[in-house]
C-alpha cells in the first residue's frame, strides 16, 4: 500500500511539473484531481465535525433545551433554506429566504474576520507598542554583542512603523488656523514613514511566498529522486 501512494504521489508530481513545458492536459488534469480532493475533504470534514455531532446532539434527550434550539435552528437555516440558491427557477418568497440566510452566513463571516482582525492583530500591536520603553537605561548593553542597544534601536523601528501606518490610513482635511499647516506636515512626514513600512512588509510577504514555493519544489524533487526513481531503479 506505501508503494502504490508513492506511484501515485509521484505520477501526480510530475504531472504538476509538467507545467514548466507548457498549459497541456496532464497540468489540468492534476489541478482538477487535487481541487476535487480539497472539496472532498472539506465536504467530509464539515459531515463528521458538525452535522453529524448536531444530529447528534439533537437526538441526545439529556441534551439543554436552548442549546438544543441553537442547533435546530442552524441545521433548519443551513439544510433547508438554503437549498432553495440552487434552484435556478424559483419564487420570489424562496428567493428571498435563501438570500436572507446567504445574507446572514456571509455577515457572520465578516464579524468573524472583523473580530479576528481587530482583537487579533490590531489591539495587540497597538498595546505592545504602548509598553515600549525608550529609555537607553532600560536595556542593558553587551559590550561584545551590543544586544540592549540593537533592542533599543529595534523598538524605535517599532513604535515609528506602527505610529506610520496608522498615519498613513489618515484622511483628515487641513485644519484652519496658524497650527494646520503643521498638523499636516507631521502627519504627511508618519504617513510617509507608514509607507514604507507597508512596502517592506509586502515585500517581505512576497519574498516568503517565494522561499515557500522554491522549498516545496525542491521538497518534491528530492522526493522524486530518493524516493521514487532511488527505489524504482534499485529495485
Amino acid at each position: 500500500m506505501d508503494s502504490i501512494g508513492v506511484v501515485i504521489a509521484a505520477i501526480l508530481t510530475m504531472m504538476v511539473l509538467s507545467y514548466i513545458l507548457g498549459d497541456n492536459l496532464l497540468f489540468r488534469l492534476a489541478a482538477h484531481i487535487f481541487v476535487g480532493v480539497a472539496v472532498g475533504y472539506g465536504v467530509i470534514l464539515v459531515l463528521y465535525s458538525v452535522l453529524l455531532p448536531a444530529v447528534s446532539e439533537l437526538s441526545s434527550s439529556t441534551a439543554d433545551p436552548l442549546n438544543l434550539t441553537r442547533v435546530g435552528l442552524g441545521l433548519l437555516l443551513g439544510l433547508i433554506l438554503l437549498l432553495f440558491k440552487f434552484r435556478p427557477a424559483q419564487s420570489n418568497f424562496s428567493h428571498a429566504l435563501g438570500n436572507a440566510v446567504l445574507a446572514l452566513i456571509v455577515g457572520v463571516g465578516a464579524a468573524l474576520a472583523i473580530g479576528g482582525g481587530l482583537f487579533g492583530t490590531l489591539l495587540p500591536q497597538v498595546s505592545t507598542t504602548m509598553s515600549i520603553s525608550l529609555n537607553p537605561a532600560h536595556y542593558q548593553t553587551d559590550a561584545d554583542t551590543q544586544a540592549g542597544l540593537v533592542e533599543w534601536l529595534n523598538n524605535i523601528i517599532i513604535l515609528l512603523g506602527t505610529v506610520g501606518t496608522f498615519a498613513y490610513f489618515t484622511f483628515a482635511v487641513r485644519a484652519p488656523g496658524p497650527l494646520g499647516g503643521l498638523r499636516e506636515t507631521v502627519i504627511r512626514f508618519f504617513a510617509g514613514m507608514g509607507r514604507l513600512i507597508i512596502i517592506f512588509t509586502l515585500g517581505a510577504l512576497f519574498a516568503n511566498t517565494v522561499s515557500s514555493r522554491v522549498a516545496l519544489l525542491i521538497a518534491r524533487l528530492d522526493f522524486l529522486i530518493n524516493d521514487f526513481f532511488a527505489g524504482l531503479f534499485s529495485g
